[in-house]
């Protein structure tokens, strides 16, 4: 393997693929970026974890076909620094791989390229494929990615569940959850059909790998992205890009008996004023699972938060409400979360009383809906 390739397209490449690749593993393979220069001018780059892949077409200058595989942190740190405006990559016969940019050498051990595993969705034959738009796909997963659990013990709603709906094969509903709080949105896509897709969960780190890919793609003039899905496996490709992931294979919990339905107590609120009172007071909430309470009297919101080491601290925030006062404890980070994640500037809070779900929704944007769960104060 020869090639000559921009420094500026490879350090693209090598940002994108060190993130997948594992720093610590029991397979060395695996820490590796795979290398093929093929006959069609392009260099074929793919890091994977064997749950999450990325593979990377580059248009490139192909002196002598072949392929190698180096260590993906390697060849970052090196490709940051090089000179450029090029860099020639060759294959050399003592198991090592040579760069050469400018005044600039060095030499990376190698490992056959035969030995990196071969992704399991590339022999996936049962896959079902659409078009869709990709912007709002790619939103629907912001709405909700930052509500799924950490928890492995917990595997099953460690991802975002993906959900067609039956009575409309260009709706789809995404939620996630981690048990103390839930995201929901449902949207209505112009081209998406998902009538041939059944309900699955995505997995967290493939998602996120997918938002900053979509978000990498320069001019976005590819307003859709192709998607590829099975029991087992989800794909992913455009602009000259392809992502895999296996799909978390346990049953999402029955997510809707969570969401309240019949709430008596409305307040409406600038999402904007919530959340900055929320920020101040939980300044003094440093320690994990610090509660902020929230109280209503006489048409005023009250945020508080005390701590017995530091102090107290609180903020007013103009609210429209007609209902009983009330006192909730709320797990700031939690509320702080939601209300990020939603685009509209006014907000409805819904709640029975100081111990059931809350339910935030934007005024205008009520397909998205945050479930928080109250704390005892």
């Amino acid at each position: 393997m020869k090639i000559r390739i921009s420094v500026s397209e490879l350090s693209r490449a090598m940002n994108i693929l060190i993130s997948v690749a594992p720093k610590k593993t029991t397979m060395p393979i695996l820490s590796n970026v795979s290398l093929v220069a093929t006959k069609k001018s392009q260099l074929i780059l793919t890091a994977t974890d064997l749950d999450v892949g990325i593979r990377l077409n580059k248009e490139c200058e192909v002196l002598e076909e072949g392929s190698s595989s180096v260590s993906a942190k390697s060849l970052h740190d090196i490709v940051k620094m090089l000179p450029g405006p090029t860099v020639s990559i060759e294959a050399l016969d003592n198991h090592h791989v040579s760069i050469k940019s400018g005044r600039t050498s060095a030499r990376l051990l190698a490992l056959p390229q035969s030995d990196f595993p071969k992704l399991d969705f590339d022999s996936d034959q049962k896959m079902s494929f659409a078009d869709i738009e990709a912007d709002v796909f790619v939103s629907m997963i912001q709405k909700t990615i930052y509500s799924t659990s950490l928890d492995d013990e917990r595997y099953n709603i460690t991802g975002v569940y993906f959900e067609p709906q039956v009575d409309d094969e260009n709706a789809l509903i995404m939620v996630s959850t981690d048990g103390h709080r839930l995201s929901k949105i449902k949207e209505k896509f112009v081209t998406g059909n998902f009538g041939k897709f059944s309900p699955l969960t995505f997995p967290k780190k493939g998602l996120s790998e997918l938002i900053k890919l979509w978000d990498g793609v320069p001019d976005k003039k590819e307003k859709f992205f192709k998607m590829g899905l099975s029991q087992r496996h989800a794909v992913f490709s455009f602009d000259n890009s392809s992502l895999f992931m296996r799909l978390i294979d346990k049953e999402f919990p029955a997510y809707s008996q969570v969401i309240p339905k019949l709430t008596d107590k409305i307040m409406r609120t600038s999402r904007q004023d919530f959340l900055l009172g929320l920020r101040r007071v939980s300044a003094l909430a440093l320690e994990k699972g610090q509660i902020v309470q929230m109280s209503s009297t006489a048409g005023e919101l009250t945020l508080s938060c005390q701590n017995p080491e530091a102090g107290e601290v609180t903020d007013d925030i103009a609210v429209e409400y007609n209902g009983p006062d009330i006192k909730i404890g709320l797990n700031p980070k939690y509320v702080i979360d939601a209300l990020s994640s939603i685009n509209d500037n006014n907000i409805l809070i819904k709640f029975t009383d100081a111990l059931s779900p809350i339910l935030i929704t934007g005024i205008k944007e009520d397909n998205h809906q945050c479930v928080i769960m109250p704390m005892r104060i």
